[in-house]
């Protein structure tokens, strides 16, 4: 299967034989890829991981066991952030970075804190919900994270915790401002509106996600009212700058 961004289709690179994105749904790591592909309209051949399945297969392509992976050029990329650097230097524009020096700082910033905390925060929190889930496949799922990456209820509370603040920080940011930095959609706000689908799923129309999977993915936090501007700010970059509504 390919996607396809609205975006004017690209000019092959004659040496690229094939561009391939391991991806996995309703990560968020694989959605800030697959988002950024399609607002550059770069196409390329998806293969979905299956849990507990292609461990192995990635773990001998890439050396780590986690998605995204891309296979392209003849090279193996894992990190959605190394990925989102090929994919700027493949296609530069339209560009997901500001053009200053100091505006780049910032989006490298937001990307490393939302990437390496608030995402692996939402999803202790959402392995707590899965392990309660009177759902068998929710609850094997929950099972296989909980054991990846070593939960505990300790953990989970204080997961909570962090998960809260970064929200607050992410909204006092937005205050005012339709961008995160500078004036222009950017590698951090398609981060961070990727990111947030661990806290509170877009609505259906925005991107097909079913029962009981999209109970898994809201949390308490998400419904204070407090946040309501930021979720409803997630909802407006999917409408302005995702292209299409997100399915498997």
């Amino acid at each position: 299967m390919t996607d396809r961004g609205t975006n004017e289709s690209p000019k092959r690179n004659p040496l690229m034989s094939n561009i391939k994105l391991i991806t996995m749904y309703g990560s968020p790591w694989s959605e800030k890829v697959r988002w950024a592909f399609a607002f550059k309209g770069v196409p390329y051949e998806k293969q979905n991981y299956q849990l507990g399945v292609d461990e192995a297969e990635v773990k001998r392509l890439s050396g780590q066991t986690q998605v995204p992976v891309l296979l392209a050029d003849d090279k193996v990329i894992p990190d959605s952030t190394a990925i989102l650097n090929w994919l700027d230097d493949y296609r530069p524009q339209p560009s997901l970075m500001p053009p200053s020096d100091k505006e780049r700082a910032q989006v490298t910033l937001w990307e490393e804190v939302i990437d390496g905390a608030l995402g692996p925060h939402a999803r202790t929190l959402i392995v707590g919900r899965q392990l309660a889930s009177a759902a068998p496949e929710v609850q094997l799922s929950g099972k296989f994270f909980a054991q990846k990456y070593h939960y505990s209820a300790f953990a989970e509370e204080h997961a909570r915790f962090k998960v809260e603040r970064i929200l607050r920080s992410i909204n006092d940011t937005l205050s005012g401002h339709q961008y995160l930095v500078g004036e222009a959609f950017s590698r951090a706000d398609l981060t961070v509106a990727s990111m947030l689908m661990l806290v509170k799923p877009a609505p259906e129309e925005l991107f097909f996600l079913p029962e009981p999977w999209r109970s898994t993915l809201t949390d308490s936090v998400s419904e204070l009212p407090a946040f309501a501007a930021l979720f409803a700010w997630r909802d407006q970059m999917y409408r302005m700058h995702r292209g299409e509504p997100v399915r498997p």
